[in-house]
């Protein structure tokens, strides 16, 4: 059984449980993932081998977190591309020149995946958290 672990200083810690048995506790757990989502929570999620991911998105039809997961081979290729189109990588060189438009595309360097809700774990903070 997945679930997500809401944590929340002001009201104490919430879990959210998504049962396949139980389809409607899923449902509801679906509403409540996709309104953190909305309201700007931190989802980050297990994708395995000791690995959390952030989540950006939740399909509530299927019940999978959408996330931006590093993929070696597109980042090798962005890499190699701005190698080859002069850009430097650096900070220095992009805030040098600021009125110059960018042409690096930050989200070339991640590829979007789904993961099931109802075989992973997470955890989720808001954003007005703290301690």
């Amino acid at each position: 059984m997945a679930e997500i672990g809401i944590l929340n200083v002001g009201a104490g810690d919430t879990k959210l449980v998504f049962d396949k048995n139980n389809p409607a506790e899923c449902i509801r757990a679906a509403r409540i993932v996709k309104d953190m989502l909305r309201r700007g929570y931190a989802l980050l999620v297990d994708v395995g081998k000791g690995k959390t991911r952030r989540v950006l998105e939740f399909d509530e039809t299927k019940f999978e977190y959408i996330i931006a997961d590093f993929d070696p081979v597109t980042a090798e290729e962005a890499d190699r591309k701005e190698k080859e189109d002069g850009i430097e990588s650096s900070a220095a060189a992009r805030t040098a020149t600021p009125a110059a438009p960018e042409k690096r595309q930050e989200g070339k360097r991640s590829v979007r995946r789904a993961v099931a809700a109802t075989a992973t774990s997470g955890v989720a903070v808001a954003r007005t958290a703290g301690g």
